[in-house]
């Protein structure tokens, strides 16, 4: 990642928080389809981006260590962006951290065939196989082992981008310490990963930017879209909040 601007063929180039553009931001790099928990198909959701304008598209489906559908998810979103050539299409995955270590739930098979890879936080292993009840744990704790997770991953799992960093602290509990948030920021900057502005997630946009501005790390720009209304949202929040230079 160079910060230079954006490829037209492979994975996407993320750019630093303080030389974004209007441009940069015109983007969609996380999205669902029907095969998993959208409620859109690949074409119907490329079809809502051209009109949206949008110039980017990264197809991010969920996806497990068992996941055998993802060659025939690919070519779907393969043959369908053939008739979309102003838009940019990037096959992708969301993969949860499976440890502390940066394990994620994905085969090597599927992360080869990605042009993006999410790494997020989705539940909370507790070594033994299963995952420990959310309803038991405390803000702090929460956030704690969340953070944790998503250090692991910063640190040596294939990702691209972390994604919605303090997601399951802010869906529960509607904050993530800001120290933790700087720390995750400053850890994707070293390692040369981008970390997500997700507008689905975060409570707190300005707060969160400012944070941005202060450690201007790499940034991916998702609205975690799982209907069609909500494509480019993030970008149209990003906007509003006066986010770009040009």
């Amino acid at each position: 990642m160079d910060g230079q601007g954006k490829t037209r063929t492979g994975k996407p180039v993320f750019c630093r928080f303080r030389d974004l553009s209007r441009e940069h931001l015109n983007v969609e790099l996380q999205v669902h389809t029907s095969w998993t928990d959208g409620q859109a198909t690949a074409l119907e959701i490329l079809q809502t981006a051209k009109q949206r304008g949008l110039a980017e598209l990264a197809f991010t489906e969920h996806v497990r260590e068992d996941t055998s559908w993802f060659p025939d998810f690919k070519a779907e979103i393969l043959s369908a962006a053939r008739r979309f050539d102003d838009l940019r299409v990037y096959v992708g995955c969301e993969t949860k951290a499976m440890d502390d270590n940066g394990r994620l739930d994905v085969s090597q098979s599927v992360l080869d065939a990605c042009d993006i890879v999410l790494g997020v936080v989705h539940r909370f292993p507790d070594g033994h196989g299963g995952y420990l009840d959310f309803k038991q744990l405390s803000f702090d704790e929460t956030s704690e082992i969340e953070f944790r997770l998503s250090m692991g991953m910063i640190a040596s799992a294939p990702i691209d981008v972390l994604g919605h960093p303090g997601g399951m602290s802010l869906r529960r509990h509607g904050r993530f310490p800001e120290s933790y948030f700087r720390a995750l920021m400053t850890a994707t900057l070293e390692r040369g990963i981008a970390i997500e502005i997700n507008s689905s997630y975060l409570v707190d946009m300005p707060a969160f930017l400012a944070l941005c501005e202060e450690v201007n790390p790499f940034v991916s720009i998702g609205s975690d879209a799982h209907k069609l209304s909500e494509l480019g949202r993030c970008r149209d929040q990003l906007i509003e909040l006066g986010v770009g230079r040009s």
